[in-house]
């Protein structure tokens, strides 16, 4: 995460990016390091992290962990309200991530969300066993 980064911890957030910022203060208790919108970010943090924001017309927010983990919050830029998908992964190295589609939108389903707070505890134990 990049200290240039606008990242606020209070909210308020979408429903889902709450969703999200809830099951990991619970997953990774004191880790909770905020969350920037997509269309927040410097445009060379864009560009480090992901080149087709723009292109692909997503509107994301990410959700940090202080220990560099961050999960990409993907909504519908024609309607705000509705989630598209959640990506999760490291910000300090190019391992792979886990990308979640979703169908519904409305409220991300607790096994999504426990699907990804499983990924982030694997691979963070993984990356501390190196």
């Amino acid at each position: 995460m990049c200290d240039a980064m606008p990242v606020s911890k209070t909210g308020p957030f979408r429903p889902q990016t709450q969703q999200v910022v809830d099951a990991l203060n619970t997953a990774f208790p004191g880790l909770y390091a905020g969350v920037c919108k997509a269309s927040d970010l410097p445009s060379e943090a864009e560009e480090e992290h992901d080149d087709d924001l723009e292109d692909d017309g997503l509107l994301s927010d990410f959700v940090f962990l202080s220990d560099g983990w961050a999960v990409r919050v993907d909504y519908d830029p024609e309607d705000p309200d509705l989630c598209l998908g959640l990506s999760a992964g490291s910000t300090e190295t190019s391992a792979e991530g886990l990308e979640v589609d979703l169908d519904d939108g409305e409220e991300i389903p607790d096994g999504v969300l426990k699907d990804v707070t499983d990924f982030i505890d694997e691979q963070r134990q993984a990356s501390a066993k190196h």
